[in-house]
């Protein structure tokens, strides 16, 4: 009785890892969790401030489905500010978090049998939520040795007539890379001359260690689907505030769509969007940006330091992908990453996510989104794994 398109949706390849992390805590194990994608730090009190004034003032009911007009607005003043690209409120649809604008996004956009591009390692969700929209996920690898760099090349090796669209992600998670200009123009162009969609996940985007965040949506406004929302940026994962910034009429889709399976977003998030978006540099994010930035230096000066581990430095967000593979093998201790986590968490009492859930065997991520004593010691502990695989294998 259950339906195909539910049935084909993959269960989580960190079920049991996380199922016997709560095991664990149940028994008293204290565990350094690097598995988490949600900062450590609460949302700014400035922000909060608001929220507490919109229960006051009336915002409280229901709001335009499509958004609040204020919220819309500030979303469009922050595209003209961040990406140097004028669009109206009606090119914006505030949703219920970023996974809900992808979803919806990729519901108005695929067809039935339609491929949609994902470079791997890849964001968890997105060959489940290309499937739900009855659409086929293309895995385009990228390679450690490069960077993790998704090239022209490689995705016209992977180039059928029922390719429709691809989905970027600047920063990267699971990896952290941020893009140069000219790789996203790559990108760009190649979609340009196939004729095909783009959908740009940027929630990270504030987070951005070295460099410069080079949106794919300033490059063609026309043809890119601009995501992006409040929780990771902003300390606000629990608010549930995303946003979809296209061009006309896919907006338009999108937000008949949202009519009838959403409705509107939380009218209490809504009202802090402004402040959130204008407030970009308040001295309390600040702050939380630049304790990131330090703690990307401890893990690069730690991981550096381990010997048979590869890894790519990362510029944004806050994980760094590892490679493990040569700790892995049939004839060695540990024989997969799955293991690998595994015996992490029990043995040394940290916590990550093998490589597998992101399309890519042999690695696992560790998230940084924790304080920098708790890092160090997670870091020690995994070198010490390492050795004791070594030995033993």
């Amino acid at each position: 009785m259950i339906s195909q398109r539910v049935r084909t949706i993959t269960p989580s390849a960190t079920l049991s890892l996380n199922a016997r992390l709560q095991e664990m805590r149940a028994q008293g194990t204290e565990i350094i969790n690097l598995s988490v994608g949600e900062p450590d730090f609460e949302t700014p009190k400035f922000i909060r401030d608001v929220a507490h004034e919109a229960m006051e003032s009336g915002w409280t009911r229901y709001t335009p489905t499509s958004g609040h007009p204020e919220a819309r607005e500030a979303v469009c003043r922050h595209v003209l500010r961040t990406r140097n690209v004028e669009v109206k409120p009606e090119q914006v649809i505030l949703s219920s978090g970023v996974k809900h604008s992808l979803s919806q996004t990729l519901l108005s956009l695929v067809n039935p049998g339609d491929e949609v591009m994902i470079g791997a390692p890849y964001w968890v969700s997105y060959p489940e939520l290309i499937r739900l929209a009855d659409g086929i996920p293309v895995v385009v690898e990228t390679r450690i040795e490069d960077g993790f760099r998704l090239t022209r090349e490689a995705l016209e090796a992977q180039l059928t007539p029922r390719t429709m669209g691809i989905i970027l992600n600047e920063p990267g998670n699971p990896t952290g890379v941020v893009s140069s200009a000219s790789e996203v123009l790559e990108i760009i162009e190649f979609a340009r001359d196939n004729d095909l969609w783009v959908i740009s996940d940027e929630i990270y985007e504030a987070m951005v260690h070295e460099g410069r965040l080079n949106s794919p949506f300033s490059i063609d406004p026309e043809r890119v689907s601009y995501i992006s929302g409040l929780s990771k940026s902003f300390a606000m994962t629990g608010w549930r505030l995303g946003w979809s910034v296209s061009e006309p009429e896919r907006a338009n889709a999108i937000g008949r769509l949202q009519s009838h399976n959403a409705a509107n977003p939380c009218s209490i998030s809504q009202a802090t969007v402004a402040a959130a978006l204008d407030g970009m540099d308040h001295p309390e994010l600040q702050e939380m940006y630049a304790a990131f930035r330090d703690r990307k230096d401890l893990v690069v000066e730690k991981l550096n330091a381990m010997d048979g581990v590869q890894f790519v430095a990362p510029k944004g967000a806050f994980y760094v992908f590892v490679d493990v593979s040569n700790f892995l093998g049939k004839d060695k201790r540990v024989a997969d990453a799955n293991q690998f986590c595994l015996g992490l968490l029990e043995e040394m009492g940290v916590a990550a996510v093998p490589g597998d859930a992101f399309g890519s065997p042999g690695c696992l991520r560790l998230s940084y989104a924790r304080p920098n004593a708790e890092i160090a010691d997670a870091l020690d502990r995994l070198d010490q794994f390492l050795k004791k695989t070594s030995e033993t294998s």
